[in-house]
């Protein structure tokens, strides 16, 4: 699953604090066991880094009182090491008050206060619960892979949980809390979620560190989704330029040893016409199971027209030396111009086209078992 949030904020650091209004002075009051004495900072992020903002020294008690002044709505830290903090979630209007244990503050925090942390810590335990919950089935279906029931059971608590956190995400869209949720979510399945997170987060949080790499992942997606868009409206307009059902445009080009030969010069057999080219690994992996489907039905009548979109003589006739392909062979080395590829709208290859003794295309892009299928239909 594609992650959504910035690096530097794991979830398992996502023990959020709380906060209660503060007045004109918003304050961050903590309290650490075992930390007497220690240099505890208050923290925002910056370039993928915490960066302090305060820092106290905490009394006997472990108990201490940051005074940050008034920072906009974001992820904060409050932090004994770098590998030892407590992550809050604060607006510039509240206060908060965090208990913890030095030397795991992540996972010992408790707090009061602010709606924003409040919801961020229940998602944070609800995700916990589900994963326990999954672990301890992964255990049963780890000790017998055949165990149904926990195979369902994980199939339904990964499913229930997945729409909860869209409905969460959805529901909170302009919290920061929404990162919490659509980072358990596949981006490119569920864009539109992404894309509601990222514009209402522009309006709460928009120099957070955090919304920044969100809004240009999203952004990232926003493009790969288009480009695959147009891609494939590209591919079903050249693959509607000779629809099944259609005459097959006729095309001659020379063979390798300088002759000229034509399509139409083929009528009366089933002709596949196959695409490829010697630089091709799919095409060459592709020719055994060519061979064997020319072995079988050439005494009936079936004529594979190789078409190749080389551009060097010596690397066409070699690889048709190598793999031992016995049937006809064209190219006028166009590479991708080859008159015939562009002719058939071929964007990809290997691409077949498998035309009747009529003239008439029967099929398209069949390879492997689909030909085989296809010739035994023709052939029976």
């Amino acid at each position: 699953m594609m992650r959504t949030i910035p690096s530097f904020l794991p979830l398992l650091l996502l023990v959020v604090a709380c906060a209660s209004k503060g007045g004109d002075q918003r304050t961050v009051s903590v309290r650490i066991g075992g930390a007497a004495g220690r240099t505890c900072y208050f923290e925002r992020f910056a370039n993928n880094q915490p960066t302090p903002v305060d820092s106290i020294v905490l009394d006997a008690d472990g108990k201490g009182v940051f005074k940050p002044g008034p920072l906009p709505l974001d992820f904060y830290g409050v932090a004994l090491t770098p590998q030892d903090m407590a992550v809050l979630v604060l607006d510039s209007t509240e206060s908060a008050q965090l208990e913890a244990t030095a030397g795991d503050l992540q996972s010992t925090v408790k707090v009061t206060g602010s709606a924003h942390s409040t919801l961020l810590y229940d998602f944070f335990a609800e995700a916990k619960r589900h994963d326990a919950d999954k672990q301890e089935l992964m255990v049963r279906v780890n000790a017998d892979r055949n165990d149904a029931d926990a195979i369902n059971r994980i199939n339904g608590l990964n499913t229930a949980f997945y729409e909860r956190c869209k409905a969460f995400a959805r529901e909170h869209k302009a919290s920061p809390v929404a990162l919490a949720a659509v980072s358990r979510l596949n981006i490119q399945s569920d864009l539109a979620v992404f894309q509601e997170v990222r514009d209402a987060l522009a309006a709460t949080i928009p120099a957070s560190e955090y919304f920044i790499g969100f809004r240009d992942q999203v952004g990232r997606m926003e493009q790969q989704m288009a480009a695959m868009k147009a891609q494939e409206e590209q591919m079903a307009r050249l693959d509607n330029l000779i629809p099944v059902g259609a005459e097959a445009p006729d095309f001659a080009q020379p063979t390798p040893e300088g002759r000229t030969l034509s399509l139409s010069s083929l009528r009366g057999k089933v002709v596949l016409i196959d695409f490829w080219a010697s630089w091709c690994k799919p095409c060459r992996m592709e020719m055994p199971n060519v061979k064997r489907v020319h072995d079988l039905y050439k005494a009936k009548g079936f004529e594979v027209l190789g078409v190749s979109l080389d551009r060097e003589k010596g690397a066409w006739t070699q690889a048709i030396a190598q793999d031992g392909l016995p049937w006809k062979h064209v190219s006028d080395l166009g590479f991708w111009n080859n008159a015939a590829a562009q002719q058939y709208g071929v964007s990809s290859i290997p691409y077949t086209v498998l035309v009747d003794r009529d003239g008439k295309v029967i099929g398209k892009n069949l390879r492997g078992p689909a030909l085989e299928e296809k010739l035994a239909e023709i052939f029976k």
